[in-house]
């Protein structure tokens, strides 16, 4: 079914392509009489909507991220010395022990830049994004205790295409193609967490993860103006999801609990320096996920004055219960540069990451 979506869209957007340059019969008729009346054959300036804009623009800023994996481990019982696989009961809903949850926050720095090229038929983008956090425990206290040291680097990759075929003087429909990577990578350090139910202590001197989604994005909208200043699109869009997270084994040690309190907290600092381990295992993991799902959004751009340009972007995604806010300002301080200062809000879709972030940053453009 989505193959036959893919070639639906192109044979739509190539349609349109080609009877976007049939000319009507009363341009024909304005073309000859201007030949005629300059028959040196040179050609009128374009008007500013048909020629080119480029914009650049490289920005720094901070991020937020909310993770919750979930990394089954087998583990000695401290008490009967048998081994429990009980990662395979948890990953199938029979049981809550033999996994360890690192519900993580994590806040570093982000470097961005992006390129588009633009006329009023087309719009091609591309921006990258790099983010290096340090994460926490999001929960510090209470039982189960929990502790570690973390890192994470993650890389996103975001291209777009929009061709915009005009309706009539009110309506503008706009065929958008999109493709949104991001890949990460996790390493907690000096791991130590009490089990769910028998509040045995787990350590690891490390665990080590990776994963990558990517989701290729179809919409159609309709873009209109209200007033000169204020532009508007509400959309649809169609997207296809895919998501792995891959979690490498690790060794570590498990022990008893003495009122809830670590027996032997000795122990957990030994196992932390690769000392007597063995008594936990953590799994290898390789976890994919691939989902179809259709989105509604609207974009706004509002132009109060010609050195202020707001925009936003607002999705939707009512199957998984998320949503995606992104937004900017831009200031042009001159008709080639500006300063340009964007946030985003995307909540977990098909991985277990929130995430938000802002930037800053200088903006080139240029008309030819």
């Amino acid at each position: 079914m989505k193959y036959l979506i893919y070639f639906l869209l192109s044979l739509t957007l190539v349609t349109f392509s080609i009877f976007s340059q049939d000319v009507p019969k009363e341009n024909k008729e304005k073309l000859a009489t201007l030949s005629n009346d300059n028959p040196s054959g040179n050609d009128t300036k374009p008007s500013e909507q048909e020629r080119w804009r480029l914009v650049l623009y490289a920005g720094y800023g901070g991020a937020n991220i909310q993770n919750n994996p979930n990394i089954p481990f087998v583990y000695r019982d401290p008490n009967s010395g048998l081994i429990n696989n009980t990662g395979v009961g948890r990953r199938t809903g029979l049981t809550n022990t033999g996994s360890t949850n690192f519900p993580s926050t994590g806040f570093g720095n982000n470097q961005g830049s992006l390129i588009s090229l633009s006329n009023d038929k087309w719009f091609f983008s591309y921006g990258y994004t790099s983010i290096q956090f340090n994460m926490n425990p999001a929960q510090n206290g209470g039982i189960p205790l929990q502790s570690f040291q973390a890192e994470s680097n993650h890389v996103i990759h975001n291209a777009r295409i929009d061709y915009n075929q005009k309706i009539s003087d009110l309506f503008t429909a706009v065929f958008s193609i999109r493709q949104f990577t991001r890949s990460g990578n996790y390493q907690w350090e000096n791991v130590m967490e009490s089990t769910n139910v028998n509040n045995y202590y787990v350590s690891f001197p490390k665990v080590e993860a990776n994963d990558k989604m990517t989701i290729n994005m179809f919409s159609l909208g309709f873009k209109f103006n209200p007033f000169a200043s204020l532009e508007v699109e509400p959309y649809l869009q169609y997207s296809d999801a895919r998501f792995y997270a891959n979690v490498f084994s690790t060794l570590g040690a498990v022990q008893n609990h003495s009122n809830f309190l670590p027996s032997d907290p000795a122990a957990i600092i030994g196992s932390w320096a690769y000392q007597n381990l063995g008594s936990a295992y953590a799994l290898p993991l390789y976890n994919s996920i691939a989902k179809d799902f259709g989105n509604v959004g609207l974009r706004l751009q509002y132009t109060p004055f010609r050195f202020l340009i707001i925009r936003t972007d607002v999705r939707r995604n009512p199957i998984l219960a998320a949503w995606e806010v992104r937004g900017s300002l831009t200031f042009m301080f001159h008709q080639n540069f500006g300063v340009t200062l964007g946030g985003v809000y995307a909540e977990p879709e098909i991985n277990p990451l929130n995430l938000r972030g802002w930037e800053i940053g200088p903006t080139y453009t240029y008309l030819f």
